[in-house]
């Protein structure tokens, strides 16, 4: 506040002899200034928040112009009018104090003995002194701030202190709703609570400040205006805090992503079979927080975005780091450190076998599939622009034995694949026959040349879509109209395109081994290529 409010002027002792004769309900007006009026066009000489003093000289003989003169300081937003009358104004129109109540425009008048000086000087001292005690108070609170930034202080000591400065209890929220720091105390919980309860009573006024990053919000600060209301200067204190808070938390945020990288390192190691020494791993584990001496099976998180996302990197970004956090949530249910990394668009979990078993109170692999749905449907039902299999290794009781299991689930994902499998589970112990894929790498490649050659030279030598389709008709288990409507193509281009694979692979489609020659070497390149 730049000025001071007109009922604190006219308190003053030098005011005494100051009459309100209209517009009282005005008084809240805040005074900035002293003009005096000693023309009739003021209009051009007047600024918003002055306290306009005058004779009445300029308009004593023009009735007109004093009943517009009320109008006119209203609409330039004045503070208020004192008038000296007995000098040239013998008394005051009824019809202008009519006209000031009408407006809640301060009317005032000032007796025949003061001077204007009488006036100006107090006033503009009770304004310099307001505005001497507001920069000290910015003043004081830019210290407090800084010292809290000096001391490198935490979310609550901020809190704690602007608390202090604006004489109200503060709150301060993540983007999540949750408390990081929160100056209520019992009582005033319970008084909140009583107001938002009884309706018949008037609820406490909370001002919500934004803590932004880069354009994203982050979270809020809340004041609750219990005591009183706030000023420009709480205002001022609150927005500096709520730029403390931002730094804090993209300070935690840098830190969580660095524990997040070094964490990621350290599993992709022993998943890959880089470290052998149980002890070394257990305490290197332990250094995370992270438990590993206990049976663990490895589960496989693949998203798939489709065509959807073709060159969006950051929207693919966003969506893994928002499945990331999502399958943490839902792990830290049963666990509370949850083992969790990432491999490009695949999520990576180490699960402790027996909490999963207790969650689901199975004691069998069947409550790690169980977990998998579990994971599959909560994903599912918030992002259903992505797909997406799990793949499950085998539960193996020695930490220098987790890589197995990765491999395992490695294996499950890559046949899932193979076999056009989308929002899949599987569990390696389960795959049966498909197990046998691993071993026939160098084959599989020459019985997959052979069968299916003549398309991926057509497709190369043409930049065709052959391969494309052949897939598709054999996902969609030979229905045309689907794999049109799923490759955005015309239904007798599908058809045109079916024709022309026959007659390069010359085998019949109606036959049944002609047709399961083309499927298994379709499911051994997309095995090989998975690899």
């Amino acid at each position: 506040m730049n000025g001071v409010m007109l009922k604190d002027i006219l308190s003053l002792q030098e005011m005494k002899d100051v009459k309100v004769i209209a517009g009282e309900k005005g008084l809240n007006r805040v005074v900035k200034n002293v003009n005096i009026m000693e023309v009739p066009d003021i209009g051009d000489w007047i600024k918003e928040g002055e306290l306009l003093l005058t004779t009445g000289f300029a308009i004593k003989d023009d009735l007109n112009a004093q009943q517009k003169l009320i109008p006119l300081l209203n609409s330039k937003n004045l503070a208020g009018l004192a008038i000296k009358p007995k000098r040239y104004i013998n008394d005051i129109n009824k019809t202008i104090i009519d006209i000031a109540n009408a407006l809640d425009f301060p009317l005032m008048e000032f007796p025949f003995y003061m001077s204007y000086s009488d006036l100006i000087l107090p006033i503009l001292n009770t304004i310099i002194n307001h505005q001497a005690m507001v920069l000290n108070k910015i003043e004081y609170a830019h210290n407090k701030i800084m010292d809290i930034l000096v001391n490198n202080g935490d979310i609550p000591q901020i809190a704690e202190t602007m608390r202090k400065l604006v004489g109200n209890p503060v709150i301060i929220k993540d983007i999540c709703g949750n408390i990081l720091a929160s100056t209520l105390n019992e009582e005033e919980n319970k008084e909140i609570n009583r107001r938002e309860t009884a309706q018949e009573e008037e609820s406490i006024k909370i001002t919500k400040l934004p803590i932004i990053a880069q354009n994203e919000i982050l979270g809020h600060i809340y004041c609750y205006e219990m005591y009183h209301g706030l000023t420009k200067v709480d205002l001022m204190s609150l927005h500096r805090a709520a730029a403390l808070v931002t730094l804090e938390l993209v300070n935690r945020e840098k830190i969580k992503v660095i524990a997040k990288r070094y964490k990621n390192e350290f599993l992709m190691e022993l998943l890959n079979g880089n470290m052998v020494d149980e002890q070394y791993i257990i305490k290197r584990g332990l250094q995370l927080e992270w438990d590993l001496n206990q049976e663990m099976s490895v589960m496989l998180i693949d998203i798939n975005f489709l065509k959807k996302y073709p060159n969006e990197t950051s929207q693919i970004e966003s969506i893994i780091n928002k499945v990331y956090s999502m399958v943490q949530t839902i792990v830290e249910g049963f666990n509370k450190n949850p083992i969790i990394g990432t491999l490009g668009s695949t999520i990576i979990l180490l699960i402790p076998v027996k909490k999963v078993y207790l969650f689901f109170s199975d004691i069998s692999s069947n409550a790690l599939i169980k977990l998998g749905h579990y994971i599959k449907k909560l994903l599912l039902q918030q992002l259903s622009q992505i797909e997406i299999n799990i793949g499950i290794g085998k539960t193996y009781s020695s930490c220098a034995d987790f890589s197995k299991s990765y491999e395992e689930a490695k294996k499950s994902l890559q046949i899932l694949k193979a076999m056009y499998c989308d929002n899949k589970v599987i569990y390696y112990e389960n795959l049966g026959m498909y197990k046998l894929f691993h071993n026939l790498s160098h084959e599989g490649i020459n019985f997959v040349k052979e069968i299916l050659f003549p398309i991926m030279e057509y497709d190369e030598k043409r930049e065709g879509n052959l391969m494309e389709t052949l897939e598709a008709y054999f996902k969609y288990n030979g229905n045309i109209k689907l794999v049109a409507q799923q490759l955005y193509i015309h239904y007798n281009t599908a058809i045109y395109r079916m024709e022309q694979i026959q007659k390069l692979l010359k085998l019949d489609f109606n036959n049944p081994d002609d047709r399961l020659n083309i499927e298994m070497a379709l499911k051994l390149k997309n095995f090989i290529s998975a690899k």
